[in-house]
Protein backbone atom coordinates (compact mmCIF):
# COMPACT_ATOMS: atom_id res chain seq x y z
CA UNK A 1 0.00 0.00 0.00
CA UNK A 2 2.60 2.56 0.83
CA UNK A 3 4.40 1.85 -2.44
CA UNK A 4 1.34 2.54 -4.60
CA UNK A 5 0.71 5.84 -2.83
CA UNK A 6 4.28 6.87 -3.58
CA UNK A 7 3.89 6.13 -7.32
CA UNK A 8 0.67 8.09 -7.54
CA UNK A 9 2.25 11.07 -5.84
CA UNK A 10 5.25 11.06 -8.20
CA UNK A 11 3.00 10.89 -11.25
CA UNK A 12 0.95 13.83 -10.01
CA UNK A 13 4.00 16.00 -9.54
CA UNK A 14 5.30 15.19 -13.01
CA UNK A 15 1.93 16.06 -14.50
CA UNK A 16 1.88 19.32 -12.67
CA UNK A 17 5.38 20.11 -13.98
CA UNK A 18 4.29 19.41 -17.53
CA UNK A 19 1.21 21.56 -17.13
CA UNK A 20 3.23 24.37 -15.60
CA UNK A 21 5.73 24.22 -18.44
CA UNK A 22 2.93 24.26 -21.00
CA UNK A 23 1.26 27.18 -19.28
CA UNK A 24 4.57 29.02 -19.23
CA UNK A 25 5.10 28.30 -22.90
CA UNK A 26 1.62 29.54 -23.74
CA UNK A 27 2.19 32.65 -21.65
CA UNK A 28 5.49 33.26 -23.42
CA UNK A 29 3.82 32.83 -26.81
CA UNK A 30 1.13 35.32 -25.89
CA UNK A 31 3.75 37.79 -24.72
CA UNK A 32 5.75 37.41 -27.92
CA UNK A 33 2.66 37.79 -30.09
CA UNK A 34 1.60 40.91 -28.21
CA UNK A 35 5.11 42.37 -28.51
CA UNK A 36 5.23 41.85 -32.24
CA UNK A 37 1.73 43.31 -32.55
CA UNK A 38 2.80 46.40 -30.63
CA UNK A 39 5.96 46.75 -32.75
CA UNK A 40 3.96 46.43 -35.99
CA UNK A 41 1.38 48.93 -34.76
CA UNK A 42 4.12 51.37 -33.78
CA UNK A 43 5.79 50.97 -37.16
CA UNK A 44 2.44 51.48 -38.87
CA UNK A 45 1.76 54.61 -36.82
CA UNK A 46 5.23 55.93 -37.64
CA UNK A 47 4.65 55.31 -41.36
CA UNK A 48 1.30 57.06 -41.17
CA UNK A 49 2.91 60.04 -39.48
CA UNK A 50 5.55 60.25 -42.22
CA UNK A 51 2.82 60.11 -44.83
CA UNK A 52 0.82 62.80 -43.04
CA UNK A 53 3.89 65.00 -42.76
CA UNK A 54 4.65 64.57 -46.48
CA UNK A 55 1.04 65.38 -47.35
CA UNK A 56 1.08 68.47 -45.13
CA UNK A 57 4.31 69.62 -46.72
CA UNK A 58 2.79 69.12 -50.17
CA UNK A 59 -0.24 71.13 -49.07
CA UNK A 60 2.07 73.81 -47.71
CA UNK A 61 3.92 73.97 -51.06
CA UNK A 62 0.61 74.19 -52.91
CA UNK A 63 -0.63 76.95 -50.62
CA UNK A 64 2.64 78.86 -50.99
CA UNK A 65 2.50 78.51 -54.78
CA UNK A 66 -1.13 79.61 -54.91
CA UNK A 67 -0.32 82.48 -52.58
CA UNK A 68 2.55 83.56 -54.85
CA UNK A 69 0.24 83.33 -57.88
CA UNK A 70 -2.38 85.43 -56.11
CA UNK A 71 0.24 88.03 -55.19
CA UNK A 72 1.50 88.11 -58.79
CA UNK A 73 -2.06 88.39 -60.10
CA UNK A 74 -2.76 91.20 -57.65
CA UNK A 75 0.36 93.04 -58.76
CA UNK A 76 -0.56 92.53 -62.43
CA UNK A 77 -4.07 93.84 -61.81
CA UNK A 78 -2.64 96.80 -59.93
CA UNK A 79 -0.22 97.57 -62.78
CA UNK A 80 -3.02 97.19 -65.33
CA UNK A 81 -5.20 99.52 -63.30
CA UNK A 82 -2.39 102.08 -63.11
CA UNK A 83 -1.78 101.71 -66.85
CA UNK A 84 -5.47 102.19 -67.63
CA UNK A 85 -5.59 105.24 -65.40
CA UNK A 86 -2.51 106.64 -67.17
CA UNK A 87 -4.05 105.98 -70.60
CA UNK A 88 -7.29 107.55 -69.50
CA UNK A 89 -5.45 110.62 -68.23
CA UNK A 90 -3.56 110.82 -71.54
CA UNK A 91 -6.79 110.56 -73.54
CA UNK A 92 -8.43 113.22 -71.42
CA UNK A 93 -5.44 115.51 -71.94
CA UNK A 94 -5.42 114.73 -75.67
CA UNK A 95 -9.13 115.46 -75.93
CA UNK A 96 -8.67 118.71 -74.07
CA UNK A 97 -5.86 119.61 -76.47
CA UNK A 98 -8.07 118.86 -79.48
CA UNK A 99 -10.89 120.93 -78.06
CA UNK A 100 -8.48 123.79 -77.40
CA UNK A 101 -7.12 123.54 -80.93
CA UNK A 102 -10.68 123.46 -82.27
CA UNK A 103 -11.48 126.64 -80.37
CA UNK A 104 -8.36 128.28 -81.82
CA UNK A 105 -9.36 127.24 -85.35
CA UNK A 106 -12.88 128.56 -84.83
CA UNK A 107 -11.47 131.84 -83.51
CA UNK A 108 -9.16 132.12 -86.53
CA UNK A 109 -12.06 131.46 -88.88
CA UNK A 110 -14.14 134.16 -87.24
CA UNK A 111 -11.21 136.58 -87.36
CA UNK A 112 -10.62 135.84 -91.05
CA UNK A 113 -14.29 136.25 -91.90
CA UNK A 114 -14.43 139.52 -89.98
CA UNK A 115 -11.28 140.82 -91.67
CA UNK A 116 -12.55 139.87 -95.13
CA UNK A 117 -15.85 141.57 -94.43
CA UNK A 118 -14.02 144.71 -93.30
CA UNK A 119 -11.96 144.68 -96.49
CA UNK A 120 -15.12 144.32 -98.56
CA UNK A 121 -16.81 147.20 -96.79
CA UNK A 122 -13.71 149.38 -97.01
CA UNK A 123 -13.24 148.95 -100.73
CA UNK A 124 -15.04 147.23 -103.56
CA UNK A 125 -12.04 147.38 -105.86
CA UNK A 126 -10.39 144.21 -107.09
CA UNK A 127 -6.81 143.52 -105.91
CA UNK A 128 -4.34 145.27 -108.18
CA UNK A 129 -2.38 142.57 -110.03
CA UNK A 130 1.36 142.72 -110.25
CA UNK A 131 2.39 144.09 -113.60
CA UNK A 132 5.30 143.21 -115.79
CA UNK A 133 8.02 145.71 -116.55
CA UNK A 134 9.02 146.02 -120.20
CA UNK A 135 12.49 145.78 -121.63
CA UNK A 136 15.34 143.75 -120.13
CA UNK A 137 13.37 142.88 -117.01
CA UNK A 138 10.35 141.53 -118.88
CA UNK A 139 10.40 138.25 -116.95
CA UNK A 140 10.97 139.81 -113.55
CA UNK A 141 8.00 139.40 -111.20
CA UNK A 142 7.58 142.43 -108.97
CA UNK A 143 7.04 141.79 -105.26
CA UNK A 144 8.78 138.42 -105.04
CA UNK A 145 12.43 137.42 -104.97
CA UNK A 146 13.82 133.89 -105.13
CA UNK A 147 16.14 133.39 -102.16
CA UNK A 148 17.08 130.95 -99.41
CA UNK A 149 19.54 128.11 -98.87
CA UNK A 150 16.99 125.32 -99.39
CA UNK A 151 14.16 126.41 -101.67
CA UNK A 152 11.07 124.22 -101.89
CA UNK A 153 8.73 124.86 -104.82
CA UNK A 154 5.30 123.57 -103.83
CA UNK A 155 2.89 123.14 -106.75
CA UNK A 156 -0.87 122.83 -106.43
CA UNK A 157 -1.89 120.42 -109.23
CA UNK A 158 -5.58 120.13 -108.34
CA UNK A 159 -8.36 120.29 -110.92
CA UNK A 160 -8.89 124.04 -110.49
CA UNK A 161 -5.36 124.72 -111.78
CA UNK A 162 -6.59 124.14 -115.35
CA UNK A 163 -8.61 127.36 -115.68
CA UNK A 164 -9.83 130.43 -113.79
CA UNK A 165 -13.55 129.97 -114.52
CA UNK A 166 -15.53 127.21 -112.79
CA UNK A 167 -17.46 126.26 -115.92
CA UNK A 168 -14.23 125.85 -117.90
CA UNK A 169 -12.67 123.82 -115.09
CA UNK A 170 -15.62 121.41 -115.16
CA UNK A 171 -15.38 121.08 -118.94
CA UNK A 172 -11.65 120.34 -118.76
CA UNK A 173 -12.09 117.69 -116.07
CA UNK A 174 -14.23 115.52 -118.35
CA UNK A 175 -11.49 115.65 -120.99
CA UNK A 176 -8.48 113.38 -121.37
CA UNK A 177 -5.13 113.90 -119.63
CA UNK A 178 -3.53 115.50 -122.68
CA UNK A 179 -6.20 118.22 -122.71
CA UNK A 180 -5.72 118.84 -119.00
CA UNK A 181 -1.96 119.22 -119.47
CA UNK A 182 -2.49 121.73 -122.29
CA UNK A 183 -5.01 123.85 -120.35
CA UNK A 184 -3.94 127.54 -120.29
CA UNK A 185 -3.74 128.01 -116.54
CA UNK A 186 -1.73 124.81 -116.05
CA UNK A 187 0.72 125.81 -118.77
CA UNK A 188 1.09 129.14 -117.03
CA UNK A 189 1.80 127.30 -113.77
CA UNK A 190 4.55 125.27 -115.43
CA UNK A 191 6.12 128.47 -116.78
CA UNK A 192 6.01 129.94 -113.27
CA UNK A 193 7.88 126.89 -111.94
CA UNK A 194 10.48 127.26 -114.67
CA UNK A 195 10.76 130.97 -113.85
CA UNK A 196 11.50 130.14 -110.21
CA UNK A 197 14.01 127.39 -111.04
CA UNK A 198 15.93 129.69 -113.38
CA UNK A 199 16.29 132.27 -110.59
CA UNK A 200 17.56 130.02 -107.81
CA UNK A 201 20.73 131.81 -106.63
CA UNK A 202 24.19 130.27 -106.61
CA UNK A 203 24.95 128.47 -103.38
CA UNK A 204 21.29 127.51 -102.93
CA UNK A 205 19.46 124.27 -103.66
CA UNK A 206 15.90 123.57 -104.72
CA UNK A 207 13.37 120.75 -104.61
CA UNK A 208 9.88 120.42 -106.12
CA UNK A 209 6.83 118.83 -104.44
CA UNK A 210 3.36 118.69 -105.99
CA UNK A 211 0.04 118.02 -104.28
CA UNK A 212 -3.67 117.56 -104.88
CA UNK A 213 -5.44 115.03 -102.66
CA UNK A 214 -1.97 113.77 -101.68
CA UNK A 215 1.55 115.13 -102.00
CA UNK A 216 4.62 113.62 -103.65
CA UNK A 217 8.11 114.48 -104.89
CA UNK A 218 8.46 115.51 -108.50
CA UNK A 219 11.72 113.59 -109.08
CA UNK A 220 12.70 112.21 -105.69
CA UNK A 221 13.77 113.37 -102.26
CA UNK A 222 16.95 115.19 -103.21
CA UNK A 223 18.10 118.79 -103.40
CA UNK A 224 19.25 120.12 -106.78
CA UNK A 225 21.89 122.77 -107.42
CA UNK A 226 20.94 125.57 -109.83
CA UNK A 227 23.84 124.80 -112.19
CA UNK A 228 22.85 121.13 -112.59
CA UNK A 229 21.59 121.27 -116.18
CA UNK A 230 20.95 117.55 -116.40
CA UNK A 231 18.72 117.58 -113.33
CA UNK A 232 16.94 120.69 -114.59
CA UNK A 233 16.12 118.83 -117.81
CA UNK A 234 14.69 115.92 -115.82
CA UNK A 235 12.66 118.42 -113.80
CA UNK A 236 11.08 120.00 -116.87
CA UNK A 237 10.28 116.59 -118.34
CA UNK A 238 8.66 115.42 -115.10
CA UNK A 239 6.64 118.65 -114.95
CA UNK A 240 5.30 118.05 -118.45
CA UNK A 241 3.99 114.64 -117.33
CA UNK A 242 1.97 115.97 -114.39
CA UNK A 243 -1.83 116.00 -114.77
CA UNK A 244 -3.88 118.60 -112.86
CA UNK A 245 -6.69 116.66 -111.22
CA UNK A 246 -8.48 116.09 -107.90
CA UNK A 247 -9.19 118.15 -104.79
CA UNK A 248 -6.83 120.54 -103.00
CA UNK A 249 -5.41 119.22 -99.72
CA UNK A 250 -2.92 121.75 -98.32
CA UNK A 251 -2.76 119.90 -95.00
CA UNK A 252 -1.52 116.80 -96.83
CA UNK A 253 1.24 118.84 -98.51
CA UNK A 254 2.49 120.34 -95.23
CA UNK A 255 2.28 116.98 -93.49
CA UNK A 256 4.31 115.42 -96.33
CA UNK A 257 7.02 118.08 -95.99
CA UNK A 258 7.28 117.48 -92.24
CA UNK A 259 7.09 113.68 -92.37
CA UNK A 260 9.79 113.39 -95.06
CA UNK A 261 12.13 115.71 -93.15
CA UNK A 262 12.60 118.09 -96.10
CA UNK A 263 13.25 121.08 -93.81
CA UNK A 264 13.26 123.95 -96.35
CA UNK A 265 14.28 127.48 -95.45
CA UNK A 266 11.96 129.04 -98.04
CA UNK A 267 8.75 127.73 -99.61
CA UNK A 268 7.36 129.07 -102.90
CA UNK A 269 3.75 127.96 -103.12
CA UNK A 270 1.97 128.13 -106.48
CA UNK A 271 -1.78 127.75 -106.00
CA UNK A 272 -5.07 129.40 -106.93
CA UNK A 273 -7.13 129.34 -103.75
CA UNK A 274 -8.06 127.78 -100.45
CA UNK A 275 -8.06 123.99 -99.91
CA UNK A 276 -11.16 121.89 -100.52
CA UNK A 277 -10.05 118.78 -98.65
CA UNK A 278 -8.37 118.10 -95.32
CA UNK A 279 -7.37 115.30 -92.95
CA UNK A 280 -9.91 113.10 -91.19
CA UNK A 281 -9.50 114.83 -87.78
CA UNK A 282 -10.46 118.13 -89.44
CA UNK A 283 -13.86 116.66 -90.27
CA UNK A 284 -14.91 117.25 -86.66
CA UNK A 285 -14.34 120.97 -87.12
CA UNK A 286 -16.11 120.93 -90.47
CA UNK A 287 -19.05 118.99 -89.06
CA UNK A 288 -19.57 121.65 -86.40
CA UNK A 289 -19.61 124.24 -89.17
CA UNK A 290 -22.01 122.15 -91.24
CA UNK A 291 -19.37 121.57 -93.94
CA UNK A 292 -18.75 118.69 -96.32
CA UNK A 293 -15.34 118.72 -98.05
CA UNK A 294 -15.24 117.90 -101.73
CA UNK A 295 -14.61 114.21 -102.25
CA UNK A 296 -16.66 113.04 -99.26
CA UNK A 297 -20.35 113.52 -99.89
CA UNK A 298 -20.84 116.75 -101.84
CA UNK A 299 -19.34 118.36 -104.92
CA UNK A 300 -19.21 121.90 -103.51
CA UNK A 301 -17.85 123.54 -100.38
CA UNK A 302 -18.52 126.98 -98.90
CA UNK A 303 -15.95 129.71 -98.39
CA UNK A 304 -16.14 129.48 -94.59
CA UNK A 305 -15.52 125.75 -94.75
CA UNK A 306 -12.49 126.26 -96.99
CA UNK A 307 -11.23 128.80 -94.47
CA UNK A 308 -11.58 126.13 -91.78
CA UNK A 309 -9.42 123.74 -93.82
CA UNK A 310 -6.86 126.49 -94.44
CA UNK A 311 -6.73 127.38 -90.73
CA UNK A 312 -6.13 123.71 -89.90
CA UNK A 313 -3.27 123.48 -92.43
CA UNK A 314 -1.76 126.76 -91.23
CA UNK A 315 -1.89 125.52 -87.63
CA UNK A 316 0.01 122.37 -88.64
CA UNK A 317 2.57 124.53 -90.47
CA UNK A 318 3.26 126.74 -87.44
CA UNK A 319 3.56 123.65 -85.21
CA UNK A 320 6.05 121.94 -87.54
CA UNK A 321 8.30 124.36 -89.42
CA UNK A 322 9.48 127.97 -89.57
CA UNK A 323 10.22 128.32 -93.29
CA UNK A 324 9.33 131.55 -95.06
CA UNK A 325 6.26 131.08 -97.27
CA UNK A 326 5.89 133.05 -100.51
CA UNK A 327 2.65 132.46 -102.42
CA UNK A 328 2.03 132.98 -106.13
CA UNK A 329 -1.76 133.11 -106.31
CA UNK A 330 -3.17 132.23 -109.71
CA UNK A 331 -6.63 133.62 -110.60
CA UNK A 332 -9.80 131.69 -109.69
CA UNK A 333 -13.37 132.93 -109.53
CA UNK A 334 -15.54 132.33 -106.49
CA UNK A 335 -12.78 132.31 -103.85
CA UNK A 336 -12.72 135.82 -102.29
CA UNK A 337 -11.15 134.70 -99.01
CA UNK A 338 -7.98 133.31 -100.61
CA UNK A 339 -5.98 136.54 -100.93
CA UNK A 340 -6.43 137.56 -97.32
CA UNK A 341 -5.92 134.01 -95.98
CA UNK A 342 -2.60 133.54 -97.78
CA UNK A 343 -1.60 137.06 -96.80
CA UNK A 344 -1.98 136.10 -93.12
CA UNK A 345 0.27 133.07 -93.72
CA UNK A 346 2.88 135.17 -95.52
CA UNK A 347 2.74 137.88 -92.87
CA UNK A 348 3.33 135.39 -90.06
CA UNK A 349 6.35 133.83 -91.83
CA UNK A 350 7.98 136.91 -93.35
CA UNK A 351 6.96 136.00 -96.89
CA UNK A 352 4.89 137.60 -99.65
CA UNK A 353 1.72 137.01 -101.65
CA UNK A 354 1.73 137.84 -105.35
CA UNK A 355 -1.18 137.84 -107.76
CA UNK A 356 0.55 137.95 -111.17
CA UNK A 357 -0.78 139.75 -114.19
CA UNK A 358 -2.36 137.90 -117.09
CA UNK A 359 0.78 138.04 -119.23
CA UNK A 360 3.18 136.58 -116.65
CA UNK A 361 5.35 134.72 -117.08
Amino acid sequence: MPRNRQLTSSFGLAFLDVMACGLGAVTLIFMLVKYHANVSEAETDHGNLDSDIAELRAQQSTIERESAELVAEYRALTEEKDDQEARMAFRVAEQEGKEKKLQQVMAEIQALEKAVEEVRLASSEEPVPVVETPGPTQHHLLGIRVEGRRILILIDRSASMTDSRIIDIVKTQVSDDATKRKSPKWQRTLRAVKWLVERVPEGSQYMIVHYAKKADFLIGNRWTKPNDGRQAGRTMKALSNLVPDGSTNLHSAIEFIVRRGINPTNIYLITDGLPTLGPTPALTTLARLGCNPIGLSKSTISGSCRLALFADARSLYHDSTNATVNTILMPLEGDPYAVYAYWTLASSTGGTVTSPGAGWP
